[in-house]
C-alpha cells in the first residue's frame, strides 16, 4: 500500500492516475474525499494537513511507502504559511510515518533549493545556503528537518528535486508566457537559465521510486528530476510561441513590459523581470536505473501542436 498526499494537485493527480492504472493499492490523504467505484484501488482519507487536525494512526495501516507531494507552491503567501504547510506539516507526516513503521518516505522538494552555481544538485540541503525566496526556503528547511529524523530510523528517504514541471496543462509561469506570446510580436530575450522536466517523466520517476525500482536503495538518496536540457527565456518562448515573430525582444523593452504586468497584477515593480531573468541550477539529467527523460519542452510542444 502506498500513501499519497497532494493527489488532486498538478503532479499528484497525474501520479495517482498512473499508480491506479498499475493496479497499485493506494491510500490518499485529501481535504475532501472522492467517490470511488468497486474496481478502484484508491482509498480516500479526509485530512487537511494545514488544519492541525489529528491524523488517525490507521491511515498508515499496511503502508510501505509515503509519497508526499502536497504543499504550498508559488502563491503570494506569507512566511508563516510556508513554514506551517511546507515545513511543519511535512515533518509531522514523516514523524507519524516513522512511528507507524513505514519503510520508505519520498519527498517531492524543488530544484530551487540548489544554488545556480552549485557543482551538483545531489548534495544534502545543509550544504547549500538557505534560499532567499520563500517557497524555495521552505523546501530547503523541510529537507533539513527530514534528514536527521529518518537517518535515526528504519525508514529510507528519497528526496526528489524537480525542475520546472510542464505538460499540455502548463503551470502558472509557463502559462503566463504562452498567453503573452499569443499577442506579443517578439521572442523573449536570452536570460534566466533553468532546468525543466515533463510531468509524465516526473511521474514515471516517482512511480519507479515508490515501487522500489529506483531511489533510496539504502539510507538516503537525493535525485534531481530534469530532462538534462538548459532552458532560457528565449528557448522557452521559441518552444511555446506560434506564428511568426519579429525577432528577439531587447532586454530594456522586456523590463518595461514586465513593469506593465507588475502594475496590472498589483505586484511589486520588477517582480516579473526577476522571475524571468533569475538563473537557477542546470545540469545533466540524473542517472537512475530504469528511468530516463523521454521528451524536452520542444518535442513536447511539437507533439501538442500536431494534435491540435
Amino acid at each position: 500500500m502506498i500513501l499519497l498526499t497532494g493527489a488532486t494537485g498538478y503532479v499528484g493527480a497525474a501520479l495517482r492516475a498512473a499508480l491506479e492504472q498499475r493496479g497499485q493499492p493506494l491510500r490518499v490523504l485529501a481535504r475532501a474525499t472522492h467517490a470511488t467505484n468497486e474496481m478502484s484501488h484508491v482509498e480516500w482519507v479526509q485530512w487537511d494537513m494545514g488544519s492541525g487536525d489529528h491524523l488517525p494512526g490507521s491511515a498508515f495501516d499496511g503502508v510501505s511507502a509515503v509519497i508526499h507531494c502536497a504543499g504550498l507552491a508559488h502563491r503570494h503567501a506569507g512566511e508563516r504559511d510556508y513554514q506551517r504547510l511546507n515545513v511543519e506539516a511535512t515533518s509531522d507526516l514523516a514523524r507519524r510515518a516513522v512511528d507507524a513503521g513505514v519503510s520508505h518516505f519520498i519527498y517531492v522538494s524543488s530544484l530551487h533549493v540548489v544554488p545556480f552555481d552549485a557543482p551538483s544538485a545531489g548534495d544534502p540541503a545543509h550544504q547549500y545556503p538557505e534560499p532567499k525566496e520563500r517557497y524555495a526556503a521552505s523546501k530547503w528547511r523541510a529537507e533539513q528537518s527530514l534528514r536527521p529524523m529518518l537517518a535515526e530510523s528504519h525508514c529510507q528517504l528519497t528526496v526528489l528535486r524537480p525542475g520546472i514541471v510542464y505538460d499540455a496543462e502548463l503551470t502558472a509561469n509557463l502559462k503566463t508566457v504562452k498567453s503573452v506570446l499569443r499577442w506579443w510580436p517578439w521572442l523573449l530575450p536570452s536570460v534566466g537559465r533553468r532546468s525543466m522536466v515533463a510531468r509524465g517523466d516526473l511521474v514515471a520517476l516517482l512511480v519507479s521510486c515508490a515501487l522500489g525500482e529506483s531511489g533510496a536503495p539504502m539510507g538516503e538518496e537525493i535525485l534531481s528530476a530534469t530532462d538534462g536540457a538548459v532552458y532560457d527565456a528565449e528557448r522557452i518562448s521559441r518552444a511555446l510561441s506560434q506564428g511568426i515573430k519579429w525577432g528577439v525582444m531587447p532586454q530594456w523593452l522586456c523590463r518595461l513590459a514586465g513593469r506593465a504586468l507588475d502594475w496590472r497584477g498589483g505586484t511589486e515593480a520588477g517582480t516579473h523581470w526577476l522571475s524571468l531573468s533569475t538563473d537557477y541550477w542546470t545540469g545533466d539529467a540524473p542517472v537512475v536505473t530504469g528511468w530516463q527523460p523521454s521528451v524536452t519542452l520542444e518535442s513536447h510542444a511539437a507533439s501538442q501542436t500536431g494534435r491540435s
